[in-house]
């Protein structure tokens, strides 16, 4: 306000530019990750994570920045457990696939759910929380699937080339999540969509750092 009203236009064009600059700031993070999983400089720090905080975070986010035909649904229970976990690198594990699946997409939706899942991580038996992120967007061929979590790895540099992006976020993905002691794989189809799914131990390290 105080440099006077915007207009609607003026309004659109200053949330496109916000999140083209978030999105630059976003590759330059991705390339320090990067960097600094591979010299293995990266560890995880657990701590206790309110995951409803976590998800009204998020909503608050996109769904004030979207500018696009999207719409997204949040399918989170209001009493998700507080999980002990990387809260900062479960962030960034849900970010890329929020952001990829934005990207994408170009009109449809993106559901964001969590929930408890009784499948195990492992073979512990342990439960675990699950984190799906699913969209209606261009999707990947089945030949293809194998590879999406490579460094620099792009699905089709012939159509990804235009939504930008150096390939590194899914990457960051699977190694993030694999650091908090979980799992992540994806399901898809060509002109489909994709899904998501990290599941994160519930109880795996509760007490891990008092043995450390």
């Amino acid at each position: 306000k105080m440099l006077g009203e915007i207009n609607p236009k003026q309004a659109e064009a200053c949330t496109k530019i916000m999140r083209r600059t978030n999105d630059l700031l976003g590759m330059v993070n991705s390339i320090l990750y990067a960097t600094s999983l591979e010299t293995n400089e990266v560890k995880a720090d657990f701590h206790e994570v309110n995951l409803n905080n976590l998800f009204a975070e998020f909503k608050s986010t996109y769904d004030t920045t979207l500018v696009n035909q999207l719409v997204l649904t949040w399918d989170c229970p209001p009493d998700l457990p507080i999980l002990r976990t990387d809260g900062p690198k479960l962030k960034q594990v849900l970010e890329n696939l929020i952001n990829n699946a934005v990207k994408f997409t170009d009109k449809g939706s993106v559901t964001i759910a969590a929930k408890i899942s009784g499948e195990q991580t492992h073979t512990n038996g342990q439960k675990s929380v699950e984190f799906i992120v699913a969209d209606t967007g261009i999707g990947i061929s089945k030949e293809k699937l194998p590879m999406i979590f490579d460094k620099f790895r792009q699905v089709d540099s012939s159509e990804t080339r235009l939504y930008g992006g150096v390939g590194l976020g899914l990457y960051i993905v699977k190694k993030f999540t694999e650091l908090l002691g979980g799992t992540v794989k994806v399901e898809s189809e060509p002109g489909k969509g994709s899904t998501f799914t990290v599941r994160i131990p519930l109880k795996k390290y509760q007490t891990q750092r008092d043995n450390q």
